[in-house]
C-alpha cells in the first residue's frame, strides 16, 4: 500500500519531547500542507507492557483507531513485541534521539525517493523485449537491467519471451554471450549470431532455425 508521507505521528513524553515507546504518554500528528507542517492536539496514551502478545497488540490496536491513514511513526526507540506489531501492521518506523520540522522533512524526502527508487525498479523488472518499427523484430537490453538487477539471470529475463512470443528476430545487448544459447536455443530450434557494432557490449541476434 502506498504510504501517505504528509502524515507522521511522534511518540511523546509529558515534557513534549520525542519519546521512547515504552515511556510515552501521548502521541502528536504532523501534517504536511501548503504551509508546512501542522501540529494536532495531544492524544494522551501510554501502552501497558506486563501482558502479553496479545495484551499488547489490543492495546496497540485501540491506539491505532486514531491514525486513519497515518503509517509513518516516529518514536527515540521501538523494540521487542511491539517493533514487530507495527512492523507487521506495514508501520514506516523512524527512530531519532532528537525532533524538529527539519527531521520531518528529511524523512519525507527519504521516503519519496525510495518510492521513485522501487517504481524505476518495478518498470526495469517489468520490460520484455520490445518490438521495433519493424513487425516480427525485437530487442531487448539485458545489459541495463542486470546492472540494476544482477540477480536476474539471463534465462530469467529471455527464456519466458523466447517460449511464448512469436517473433522473426531478437536483438539482445549483453556483456557476454549467455553459455546456454549454445544448446538451449539449438534445442528451441533457434539460432543466433553476434552482429559488431563497434562498442564493447556484444549484439546477439536470434532468430528461428531456417529463417534467415
Amino acid at each position: 500500500m502506498k504510504k501517505n508521507v504528509n502524515v507522521m505521528a511522534v511518540f511523546c513524553d509529558d515534557t513534549h519531547r520525542i519519546a521512547r515507546f515504552d515511556e510515552m504518554t501521548n502521541f502528536v500528528f504532523y501534517t504536511k500542507s501548503d504551509n508546512g507542517w501542522g501540529k494536532s492536539d495531544p492524544i494522551p496514551f501510554s501502552c501497558d507492557l506486563s501482558g502479553g502478545l496479545a495484551s499488547i497488540r489490543e492495546n496497540i490496536s485501540q491506539m491505532l483507531g486514531a491514525f486513519n491513514d497515518c503509517r509513518i511513526i516516529i518514536a527515540k526507540a521501538i523494540i521487542g513485541i511491539p517493533y514487530q506489531v507495527f512492523d507487521r501492521s506495514g508501520f514506516i518506523i523512524c527512530e531519532s534521539e532528537d525532533f524538529d520540522l527539519e527531521l520531518l522533512d528529511a524523512i519525507q524526502a527519504d521516503l519519496i525517493s525510495q518510492d521513485g527508487e522501487a517504481k524505476e525498479d518495478a518498470s526495469l523488472l517489468a520490460q520484455t523485449p520490445e518490438e521495433t518499427d519493424v513487425p516480427g523484430y525485437y530487442r531487448f537490453d539485458l545489459t541495463q537491467v542486470q546492472k540494476k538487477h544482477p540477480e536476474m539471470s539471463s534465462k530469467m529475463a529471455l527464456l519466458p519471451f523466447l517460449k511464448e512470443t512469436p517473433f522473426y528476430a531478437l536483438e539482445v545487448v549483453c556483456d557476454h554471450i549467455p553459455p546456454w544459447f549454445e544448446h538451449q536455443l539449438a534445442a528451441m530450434k533457434m539460432q543466433y549470431r553476434i552482429e559488431n557494432k563497434n562498442n564493447s557490449t556484444k549484439h546477439v541476434v536470434i532468430t528461428h532455425a531456417g529463417c534467415e
